[in-house]
């Protein structure tokens, strides 16, 4: 008989308020919230065993000195649900349930982050916004309309692997995208709502922070890289120099996700900064 898999230690998950499922891993003295990417919406929201698994070996590098919450949307959001709604949903479940932490925002969760920092800065110590930034490039808009569309016809294989296309670099680029075609086929991801997934492209397409970014006090790091498409480096400089705290860590030669693809040394980054180390603006080649 197979064993079941083991929980690493340190973990749980639910829901917040009955509304956001999460995963919790590790216990270390500072809590750090992680808002996920557009992905979250691909998948049914229960953190079972394999999720849960998944997400410590994701943040397990900061579980010495941070309980991470990884906190998804809920399920079923409303179809005028915006970026700003979502931010004032997570506010209230937060309120409640966590309290004061440094947020970690990658890609869409950046946008929710930076909205959450602006109207309850009591719930944000520090921010950093991971692969996101003020709003989407213009050049990638008929990206977006092209995923918008793979999400009205609910082909969810098609969505992933286009943004595998978008994330990666060299071999992963060219490989990923295949083998998610076939693994599609015969596992596609599979949403709890799928009208979430059209509802989330949407919000991201019609965010604009730009003329909000000064009003955000907390401390930030703006991360990401160079050939992102969805926020490349100038959108990185134009809401890093928009805050008025901030720092602007770049990665040559990456794209969107730069977070995956070179983890250690994101990861780093975003450790240094927590720890307060004084806030200049570098360039890291990958």
């Amino acid at each position: 008989m197979a064993r079941a898999m083991a929980l690493p230690l340190h973990t749980d998950a639910g829901y917040l308020g009955g509304t956001h499922p999460y995963v919790r891993v590790g216990d270390g003295p500072k809590t750090l919230l992680v808002l996920p990417g557009i992905g979250d919406a691909l998948f049914d929201g229960e953190y079972g065993r394999a999720r849960t698994a998944l997400a410590w070996s994701r943040f397990r590098q900061f579980t010495d000195e941070y309980t991470v919450y990884l906190v998804s949307r809920p399920r079923g959001l409303a179809d005028d649900a915006s970026i700003e709604t979502m931010a004032a949903d997570y506010a209230r479940v937060l309120e409640s349930s966590i309290g004061l932490g440094s947020v970690l925002g990658l890609s869409m969760g950046g946008l929710i982050a930076q909205e959450l920092a602006r109207i309850r800065p009591s719930l944000v110590d520090r921010l950093v916004l991971g692969v996101s930034g003020c709003r989407v490039a213009a050049d990638a808009r008929p990206i977006l309309r092209e995923l918008h569309g793979h999400a009205i016809d609910r082909n969810w294989t098609a969505i992933r692997s286009r943004l595998y296309e978008e994330m990666y670099t060299g071999m992963r680029r060219r490989l990923y995208p295949s083998l998610s075609n076939v693994i599609g086929r015969l596992r596609p991801p599979t949403p709890a709502e799928s009208r979430d997934v059209v509802v989330s492209f949407e919000a991201v397409r019609d965010y604009d922070g730009t003329d909000r970014l000064e009003r955000i006090d907390r401390r930030t790091l703006v991360i990401g890289a160079d050939e992102d498409p969805f926020f490349p480096e100038g959108i990185l400089r134009e809401t890093h120099a928009g805050l008025p705290d901030s720092q602007l860590a770049l990665f040559t030669g990456a794209r969107h996700g730069v977070f995956l693809e070179q983890k250690q040394a994101f990861d780093n980054w975003v450790r240094r900064f927590l720890a307060g180390e004084a806030a200049t603006v570098r360039r890291r080649t990958g």
